[in-house]
């Protein structure tokens, strides 16, 4: 015999309660799964020359994760927007996969990873299920303003400042 799924129980409780009349609501506390809920996040610095979300059309104005870009990552995804910014300075993280595997696989190609943020290098981490990656806009002191998608977890373009400590940078194209 099959057993019922959690999903197909939940309805039916909740059936169950509107049908009677009764029940409870209760909170239930969510466990951070965005970035944004990992670090932190502060406004953006007023010095930064951001980049600006030209991100193409055709993967921003389409729900996240429903196509595969050009570099064979899901829209609006962190991977994507940094694999279009590579691309776009001739270099190219091509099947790079989830974030978290950016700095092996950059050091594998021969680039240059290490932890002094530079404009235009990417912010990577392997924190997280799928790790983050950004571009790094500008550098302050102990701080880097970055740009990148999907940080809240919601698929959406943020410019925003992070402690520079928190990330390693992979030099694609500087």
């Amino acid at each position: 015999m099959r057993r019922p799924s959690r999903a197909v129980l939940a309805l039916a409780t909740a059936a169950a309660f509107a049908v009677a009349g009764t029940g409870t609501a209760h909170a239930t506390t969510v466990q951070p799964t965005s970035m944004a809920a990992h670090y932190g996040t502060v406004p953006a610095s007023s010095a930064a020359g951001t980049i600006g979300d030209i991100y193409p059309s055709k993967w921003r104005d389409v729900p996240q994760d429903s196509v595969v870009d050009d570099w064979n990552m899901y829209n609006r995804e962190c991977v994507s927007w940094a694999a279009f910014n590579i691309a776009r300075h001739g270099e190219s993280a091509n099947n790079y996969g989830d974030a978290k595997y950016w700095d092996d696989n950059a050091r594998n190609h021969g680039y240059r990873v290490d932890n002094t943020p530079t404009e235009g290098s990417i912010a990577q981490t392997d924190n997280g299920t799928y790790g983050h990656v950004a571009i790094v806009d500008s550098v302050h002191n102990g701080t880097v303003t970055v740009e990148d998608y999907n940080w809240t977890g919601d698929g959406h373009y943020l410019v925003h400042d992070v402690s520079a400590s928190s990330f390693r940078y992979i030099h694609f194209y500087n």
